[in-house]
Parts: structure tokens; C-alpha cells; sequence
């Protein structure tokens, strides 16, 4: 039995191959991987956009429950809207400036076709959606309230006729 074949460099070896092509797999499905990790698709860039959400453009922003993109989960996350996009981060602070590279999802709107209830949908109290016209798919959200849901679908709807 050959020494490489066996003992501790062939294990760092395997493992080095199966997990770079494990990295490599979800970056082909999710998108490219921002410096801090978060997924976001090159298609969901606009190369025109700025790179920075300056806190005069924030219409609306706070903590909502978000779908995850591939695994479904329930997350809680520090949304922001914009006249140009709903960017999603981890974390959050009222009065800042927030940077697209740490949005953990960014949905521009020019892509986007309606904002509307899904509480049927998602089985959730206070569930809202937005549906993406390129390929229909849905990005659902969980508001803190009632009211707060209404917040949310009033400032996106406004946002759009407003937006570019």
C-alpha cells in the first residue's frame, strides 16, 4: 500500500477535494459569494446601481422574517427598502449606510412585478411577497404585525411607481 494513499496527507487531500467542489457546486447555483459570504447572484447586480444604500434613499427598513433562497428556513433579517431594491443583511442600525457586498439578498425592481399578501401561501400571520417578473419567482417576507405587513406593501408599492 502506497504511503500517500493513507494516513494524514491523503485525508487533507480528500477532504480539500470534496469540499472545494462542494464550494464550487453551491457557487454555480447560488451566485458568487460576496467577501463576507452572502450569496448574491451576478444576473441580480445592476452594474448601473450604486454600491452603497445611503440612509437619505432608505424608504423603509427594519426587522421582518424572510424565506432563505435555497433552503427555505425562516430568518430573521434587517431589510431595507429603496426606490431601486429590497436589500436583506444579518444585521442592522437605523441611520447608516449599508454596502450591497453585505446584502445577504438583493432584489432590484426593475425585476420585480408585485408586492402583495401571502399569508395563504406561507401558512404565517403577516406574510408578504414580491414576485420577480424575469422568472416569477417569489421572495416572502413575515412582518411584525398587521400594520407593520400594511407599512411594508404600501412603501414597495410606491417605491416601484416611483422607481425607475
Amino acid at each position: 500500500s502506497s504511503p500517500f494513499l493513507s494516513g494524514p496527507f491523503f485525508a487533507r487531500a480528500a477532504m480539500a477535494a470534496i469540499f472545494g467542489s462542494i464550494k464550487d457546486k453551491v457557487t454555480s447555483l447560488v451566485g458568487q459569494s460576496a467577501p463576507n459570504g452572502a450569496a448574491v447572484p451576478d444576473d441580480e447586480m445592476d452594474p448601473g446601481a450604486p454600491q452603497h444604500i445611503l440612509s437619505k434613499d432608505i424608504v423603509k427598513e427594519g426587522w421582518v422574517t424572510k424565506q432563505s433562497r435555497n433552503i427555505k428556513d425562516w430568518r430573521r433579517r434587517y431589510v431595507i427598502l429603496t426606490p431601486d431594491c429590497i436589500a436583506t443583511f444579518k444585521d442592522g442600525a437605523q441611520g447608516r449606510n449599508y454596502s450591497l457586498k453585505d446584502a445577504t439578498e438583493l432584489v432590484f425592481f426593475n425585476s420585480a412585478l408585485a408586492v402583495k399578501s401571502a399569508e395563504q401561501e406561507t401558512g404565517k400571520d403577516n406574510a408578504f411577497c414580491v414576485q420577480r417578473t424575469k422568472d416569477g419567482r417569489y421572495f416572502y417576507f413575515v412582518a411584525a404585525g398587521q400594520q407593520d405587513k400594511e407599512e411594508w406593501i404600501g412603501a414597495s408599492g410606491s417605491s416601484w411607481s416611483e422607481g425607475p
